[in-house]
C-alpha cells in the first residue's frame, strides 16, 4: 500500500466529521456532576487530531505499524524519543500525540521507499560511533582532495614543460626550414654556375 499517494475514502471522511460534531457538541458539557466544562481545543488541535485518525486508518494501530518496522516496544519509544510510560499509556488506549502518527508514517513510508531498509537504520546507532564514523570520512575525502590537488600541481608542471618543449620544437623547426632554404639555393646556385 502506498501511503504517500492514499486519499480519503467518503467512509474515512464522514468518520472524521462525525469525531468533530461530536467533540464540538461534547465541548460544553460537564464530564462529571461537579466538573467543569471540558479544556477547549483549538479548530488546529482538531484538524491535527483528525490528520492523526486518518493516518492511523492507513498505517494501522500502533502495536501493528510496531511490528511492521521490526522494532520492539522500547526501540519504538528510542525511535519516537518518548518516554517508556508513554508508550504503554497509549497501548492502553490513551491517545499518542497527531505528531507521533505523522512520525510513524513517515517510518512506513521510508521503510516502503526503501527496499532492505533493515530497523537498526532508525535505531540502535550509538551517535559517538555515527560521529566517529562521519569523521573517518570526513578524513578519507580531505586525503582524496589532497592527493587530486598534489595530482593536479604535478599535471600542471608536465603542462608547462609540454608547452615549453613544443615551442623548443616550433623554434627548431623554423631554423631547420631555414636552414633547408639556404641550402636548397645554395645548391641552385651551384648547378647554375
Amino acid at each position: 500500500m502506498d501511503f504517500v499517494k492514499h486519499h480519503i475514502s467518503p467512509e474515512e471522511s464522514e468518520l472524521i466529521s462525525e469525531k468533530l460534531r461530536q467533540e464540538l457538541e461534547d465541548f460544553d458539557k460537564p464530564e462529571n456532576e461537579g466538573e467543569s466544562a471540558l479544556k477547549s481545543k483549538s479548530s488546529l488541535r482538531m484538524h491535527y487530531e483528525a490528520q492523526a485518525q486518518v493516518i492511523q486508518n492507513q498505517i494501522g494501530d500502533l502495536e501493528t505499524v510496531r511490528a511492521r518496522l521490526g522494532l520492539s516496544a522500547r526501540k519504538m519509544c528510542q525511535l519516537l524519543l518518548v518516554d517508556p510510560s508513554a508508550w504503554t499509556r497509549w497501548k492502553k488506549g490513551e491517545n499518542p500525540p497527531p505528531h507521533v502518527w505523522r512520525a510513524l508514517q513517515w517510518f512506513m513510508t521510508i521503510q516502503e521507499k526503501i527496499p532492505g531498509l533493515t530497523p537498526q537504520y532508525f535505531v540502535g546507532k550509538d551517535p559517538a560511533v555515527v560521529q566517529e564514523n562521519i569523521l573517518a570520512q570526513f578524513r578519507e575525502v580531505q586525503l582524496q582532495s589532497e592527493n587530486l590537488h598534489q595530482k593536479n600541481v604535478d599535471l600542471e608542471g608536465k603542462v608547462k614543460n609540454l608547452e615549453g618543449a613544443v615551442r623548443a620544437n616550433r623554434v627548431t623547426a623554423i631554423i631547420m626550414g631555414i636552414a633547408t632554404l639556404i641550402l636548397a639555393a645554395a645548391f641552385v646556385k651551384a648547378l647554375r654556375g
